[in-house]
């Protein structure tokens, strides 16, 4: 008897339209509590346009996203990441005017708790609270392997650490569930067989629920437990690794060729 899947997400009947293009076309995707959930696809599949979705940057035209069961369809980004949904982007979101270590801080504050009125007036609870988001800070630069860095201008970080940084500053904020947009785009080999165990690790030691959107064959064959392939908005495959390596419509939309063929 097969057991009854725990699922963290639940999108169903999602539709996406830009103008004449329909981006998501009746798209039904749901992510395993404690898995890592590959999205791939194409170039213009819709992966990025669903991780939008999901995250609230985009809204559907059709469609529900439950999250833990609730209902998110209509909460803003901001209410997400609250209630656990976190992302970083295919394009660097870091901030350059800033240390490494206040990057990382800027992720914590989802963890502390002071008003406005104690940032303003520098109260003890204020103080407190920094000084917990430092520690917040400098344990997830050691979990990344950053800590020498701390100090160092985010700008003089070469760039596969900048995208350490980045996942730094996401797990700070102690997400539930993880969006990574192409967090492997510009590393070299080294770097991303070094991401991929990054990745296992946020998932195996963290407990986070990982969402990976890539390009990257051998890293998403490498460390998912579950991957959904789209292709021209709509979900054309959702196996195992070892099941989508053999999928002849998988082949097909990778090889632009006719899947009788």
């Amino acid at each position: 008897m097969q057991q009854a899947r725990n699922d963290i997400l639940s999108c169903r009947g999602l539709v996406v339209n830009f103008g004449g293009v329909q981006a998501l076309r009746s798209v039904d995707f749901a992510v395993e509590t404690g898995s890592i959930t590959a999205l791939i696809g194409p170039n213009g599949a819709g992966k990025t346009t669903l991780l939008n979705v999901v995250s609230g940057l985009v809204n559907a035209d059709q469609g529900t996203v439950k999250f833990r069961e609730q209902d998110i369809t209509s909460l803003p980004p901001h209410k997400r990441a609250v209630s656990g949904v976190v992302r970083t982007f295919q394009n660097l979101e870091i901030f350059y005017n800033m240390s490494v270590l206040e990057n990382v801080m800027t992720g914590c504050h989802r963890r502390i708790r002071y008003s406005v009125v104690d940032s303003l007036l520098k109260t003890p609870r204020y103080w407190g609270g920094e000084k917990r988001c430092y520690r917040y800070a400098e344990r997830e630069l050691e979990f990344v392997n950053l800590m020498d860095k701390k100090d160092t201008p985010a700008t003089e970080l070469p760039f596969g650490s900048q995208r350490l940084l980045e996942l730094a500053r996401a797990v700070a904020s102690e997400p539930t569930l993880l969006l990574l947009d192409e967090p492997a785009a510009g590393l070299n080999i080294r770097e991303t067989g070094n991401l991929g165990k990054l990745i296992r690790r946020i998932r195996d030691e963290r407990g986070i629920t990982v969402v990976l959107v890539e390009h990257d064959m051998d890293l998403v064959m490498r460390i998912s437990d579950s991957v959904t392939v789209l292709n021209f908005g709509e979900v054309i495959a959702q196996d195992v690794p070892l099941e989508i390596q053999k999928n002849p419509q998988v082949i097909a939309a990778y090889l632009g060729e006719d899947e009788d063929t």
